[in-house]
Formats: structure tokens, sequence, C-alpha cells
């Protein structure tokens, strides 16, 4: 018997999907080479491991910090230096490349963008939390940036016009001087920041292995005696604390004539860095404290040795953000750190707990800086050491090794003075509310 079959619109979607799915089975279930099959679904498994690998160093070329960074020689970098909580948010500053642009993330989150002035840049008002990176690329041209002037308050509309408005001018160190207006109470316009020197000029085979000496003496002879006998001058930063102790040792380092650094009086935590990871100026730490602790420690070095202390000081525990440097700079001081990242020459020298993970042998801990050891290079050392095994008996093998890859040893005051912070510099932060607070 003849008869009609019915199909809905379902029934004939679902029937033109099978034939869709047959044509592409029977293209599947043709027979290919063994070889070709295998490198089709190699293709298709690097295809997206490719795409990975070109993301993340696209992002690594924007954020140096991290690990996996290579950036090339030419691209220019960026890092945060110091995040201080203000009343109208975070304050970010940090170094760059001059010429470049600063991008500045919260997280995965786009929060500001800025220009480079004189190889430094600044945030702020940030209302995010963080944790905060940045980034930089190349400007074709230089930007121009100034903060939008205030608008004119009521009084100042009606006050009658005593002298002509001055002529805006551009200076480095110090704000434009306006007519008829007190002096400002900041000692230095705020565009102006004291660096933090972490590493020196790399045009040559030049490195700086210097010391800190807190509060102990076991191997400062013979750290002196293995400089002395190769002639190597160095800068050594002392606290007030180890002058008070060991005034003898002070003056052999005067009279080997070592440059000498101020390391404060109390070796204090300056920041909350110890506690939260982040460079915010500590409560009760204040222009005042660094003053003193700065001026202390200058005052016993100039009574136990007749000499007054280079322009060069080094915060406790690497721990400083640029108000701080700011108020030493106030004081007469450049700040000198060391060179950390991938270098890595915090010779870890302080850690005495041979269980810690960062403890290392004395002879593996020397090689390592000779290894990693870079033009421009600022290694960080103690005079004193409370290790059971000290580094002092074999630091000859350090200034040896140094040297026979061909490097010349500096001060901290050559690399300051060959990047151009000179005593003019330093003078332009001084000002009113630095007076009276002298070294």
């Amino acid at each position: 018997m003849r008869g009609h079959l019915y199909c809905s619109e379902k029934c004939a979607r679902d029937a033109g999907r099978h034939a869709a799915w047959r044509r592409v089975r029977d293209v599947l279930a043709t027979r290919v080479p063994a070889r070709l099959a295998v490198a089709a679904v190699l293709l298709a498994a690097a295809a997206p491991v490719s795409l990975a690998l070109r993301t993340v160093r696209e992002l690594d070329g924007l954020n140096v910090s991290s690990p996996l960074a290579r950036p090339r020689r030419d691209a220019p970098t960026a890092r945060i230096d110091s995040v201080v909580e203000t009343p109208s948010g975070f304050r970010l500053t940090g170094q760059s490349t001059s010429g470049a642009a600063v991008f500045l993330f919260s997280g995965s989150r786009f929060v500001a963008a800025g220009p480079v002035e004189e190889g430094r840049f600044q945030f702020d008002g940030v209302k995010e939390k963080g944790p905060f990176r940045v980034g930089a690329m190349p400007l074709s041209a230089p930007l121009a940036y100034a903060p939008p002037a205030p608008p004119p308050s009521p009084v100042a509309a009606l006050r009658p016009t005593l002298a002509p408005p001055a002529p805006a001018v551009a200076h480095p160190t110090a704000p434009p001087v306006l007519a008829a207006a007190p002096p400002p109470p900041a000692p230095v316009s705020r565009g102006v920041l004291a660096p933090d020197l972490t590493r020196g000029p790399d045009d040559r085979p030049d490195i700086l292995v210097s010391f800190d000496a807190g509060s102990s003496d076991r191997g400062a002879t013979a750290i002196l005696d293995a400089l002395s006998a190769r002639g190597i001058r160095t800068t050594i930063f002392l606290t007030g604390e180890f002058i008070r102790r060991y005034p003898d040792i002070a003056r052999r380092v005067a009279a080997d004539g070592h440059e000498v650094g101020n390391h404060t009086d109390t070796h204090p935590h300056l920041t909350t860095y110890a506690s939260d990871g982040r460079q915010v100026t500590r409560s009760g730490v204040d222009r005042a404290f660094v003053a003193g602790e700065l001026a202390r420690t200058a005052r016993l070095y100039r009574e136990a040795t007749g000499r007054a202390m280079a322009p060069l000081w080094r915060a406790p525990f690497g721990e400083h953000n640029a108000e701080i440097r700011r108020w030493a700079a106030e004081q007469g001081y450049w700040h000198v750190g060391w060179t950390g990242g991938r270098s890595g020459l915090d010779g870890l020298d302080w850690v005495t707990d041979p269980r810690s993970r960062a403890y290392q042998p004395a002879d593996r801990l020397l090689a390592r800086l000779v290894a990693h050891a870079e033009n421009g290079g600022i290694v960080l050392l103690h005079l004193g050491s409370d290790r059971e095994e000290p580094v002092a008996s074999r630091i000859g093998a350090l200034f040896d090794g140094l040297k026979a890859r061909g490097f010349r040893f500096a001060r901290a005051s050559e690399f300051l003075s060959r990047q151009g912070y000179d005593d003019a510099k330093l003078a332009a932060f001084r000002g009113p509310s630095a007076a009276g607070l002298t070294r």
C-alpha cells in the first residue's frame, strides 16, 4: 500500500544534521599515511602552547620583575621603588628608562599611565589596593605633563594685585617662585626624587663590593686585612652602635682610606616591610627621626676619627621609600642600596642558621657572587658576622675571583658622580624644613 510519511521541522533539521555529519565522517574515515596523521596531531597540540609562550614573552617584556622576563636590551624597563599610603590614596614612585611611558596595573586591571622624567616616575592618589606592577614602552616624542592648577579661591580673587606674576621657570630642583607669596615649607619640589643607587654605569667593568657594619666585629679585621693586602679601597657603612662598641676598628677603616657611609645609629626598621611586605613609612618615623639617626652616627664617627662621613647612607634592612630617601637627602646623604634581581649580589652572609634555605656555605656564597658579578654591580656583605662558618677568612677568594674576571673595584661616590648626582644636586634638597637638623 502506498502512503505518505510526514516529517516535522525538527525531523528535517535532524536529517540535515545527520547528512552533514555523514559527510564529515566520510572525510575523517579516509585513510591517511601514519606520518601525516602524527604530524597533524603534533601541530594541533603545539599551536596553543606556542600561543601561550608568546603571550608570556610579551607580558614579561612589560613586567621585567618577573623571573621569566627576557626583555630586549633596548626595551625600556620600569620598577616600583616605594608604595606610600597618603590621605588621598597610595603614592607609588619608581625608576624607568628616560623617554618612556609607564603603565600602572593593580592586579590585572589597568590603573594609570604617565611619562618618565629624569629616570623617575610617580603616581599619586591611587585608590586600588594592589598588588601593583608597572610596564614601560618607548615614546616617539617626550610628553609634557603638568598637574592642573587649582581654581582661585574667592579671597584670592578679591585681593589686589601687588606685583605681576613671575614667569614660570623650568628648573629640575626647585619649585617656581610666585610673587608676594611666602616661602614654601617643603625644601624640594615634589617632582624631585632622591635616587636609590642599586647599580652603577655598565659601560665599564667596575664593581662595588660594599660592607655594612652593625653590631658584630667578628671577622672585621680579616676583611680589612684582605682589602689592604690587595690595595682595594671600598665603601663601608657604619652604624653608631658599631662605632660605640669598636672605635678602634672605625679608626682603622678611616686610616685605610675607605669611604665611610652612614648606616643610622640604632639600625631601626623604617618601613612596614617586615610585617606586610610593603615599603610604607612606619608610624613614628618622620623627618626628625631620620635626621636624628643620621646625625648621631655622623657625630660619633667624627669624634672617633676626626673625619666627616661621606654623603652616603644605607637604610637598615633595605627598608626605605622615596619619602625617607628625601628626608635623608635633606640632611646631605644619597642612598646606596645593592644590586638585586637576577644578579642577586646580596651575599646573604647575615643568615646565621644553617637550616635556613637562604644559608650557603662560605665557599659557595663567594663563588656565586663571582659568577653573578656584572658591570656596575653593587655587592652587599657585612664587616662582622655571627655565622658559625664566617665568610671573612675566605673573603680573598671573592676579590681574586672578581679580578680574574677583569673587574675593577670602585666606590659608591664614583658611581654617583658618573651618573650626575653631584654636590649641587644634593644641596638642592636642603631647605627651611631641614634647618636645625644638621649632621
